[in-house]
């Protein structure tokens, strides 16, 4: 398979420290706001190893809050509130007449809310976290755009990993299941990161794999624009950093890239965003 750079607003969470085995500190505080952002892309992979042509060039940015409270010493709850901006552009002439519509569509996509809890606080701890993601219903037949599944997401995970002065690694695991008829998923993950003096360099890769055993049926300009469709996938990798302004402050930035994928698109991407924790 063609391997090729592409980043999808699906894929958000993996830039979250959401699937971390270290909870928060009680009443400790970690708020991100982050900008993620897609330029215009004209294919998308499918699930043969090859990629399909799309009828108009398609654009996504994402601004995102995360947020993390403890509320005990091995108890955090989590946040997420994504405002999704889509945008289909000029005809591209892989189809003799357009199947969709120029223009464009945001709104509120996926909100996800969770709690992450340490069962084993040892060496190697390990954690569990439970995460919803509520249904995200805003979609435009015309353009073919929408903003998040229209599905409730119930994924439980769990996560261990090891910690020293300058350097750390975790893996996680988990299963979601999707209602509406979609299609549930495994998700798998690994990452590690190295910190040269105020800045942390973190290599990470994910794993999520569908099941399919889900049949929505979805508008056919929906498929063709592939925006949260069913049996999406991927194998990525991934560069993020992050600056350590002081203890409170800081910012990230991200980059990912793809090995494989099916019904995500073909594109670079990068985020940035910063931070405020209190611990």
């Amino acid at each position: 398979m063609r391997a090729t750079f592409f980043f999808s607003l699906i894929m958000l969470p993996i830039f979250l420290p959401a699937q971390s085995p270290w909870p928060r500190s009680k009443a400790g505080i970690y708020t991100q706001l982050s900008w993620q952002f897609i330029p215009e892309y004209s294919e998308i992979f499918v699930p043969e190893g090859s990629f399909q042509a799309m009828d108009r060039a398609l654009s996504e940015s994402t601004l995102e809050w995360y947020g993390e409270y403890g509320i005990g010493s091995r108890t955090t709850i989590t946040g997420v509130l994504p405002v999704r901006f889509m945008k289909n552009g000029e005809f591209l002439n892989n189809f003799a007449v357009p199947e969709t519509q120029q223009g464009s569509l945001s709104g509120v996509g996926n909100i996800n809310v969770g709690i992450r809890h340490q069962f084993y606080n040892g060496s190697m701890p390990l954690t569990g976290s439970l995460r919803l993601g509520l249904p995200a219903s805003k979609y435009d037949d015309p353009t073919g755009l929408r903003t998040g599944y229209d599905a409730f997401t119930i994924q439980p995970m769990l996560s261990t990993g090891k910690g020293y002065s300058n350097t750390y690694w975790f893996a996680y695991g988990g299963y979601g299941l999707r209602t509406n008829d979609y299609s549930d998923f495994l998700d798998f993950g690994v990452e590690g990161g190295l910190k040269v003096g105020p800045v942390w360099i973190i290599l990470f890769s994910q794993w999520l794999q569908p099941l399919r055993n889900g049949n929505i049926q979805l508008p056919y300009r929906n498929r063709l624009t592939s925006l949260y469709v069913n049996n999406q996938g991927w194998l990525s990798i991934g560069l993020k950093t992050m600056v350590e302004f002081n203890r409170f402050w800081g910012a990230t930035a991200s980059f990912a890239g793809a090995a494989s994928g099916q019904w995500v698109p073909q594109s670079p991407g990068i985020g940035a965003g910063v931070y405020f924790r209190w611990d």
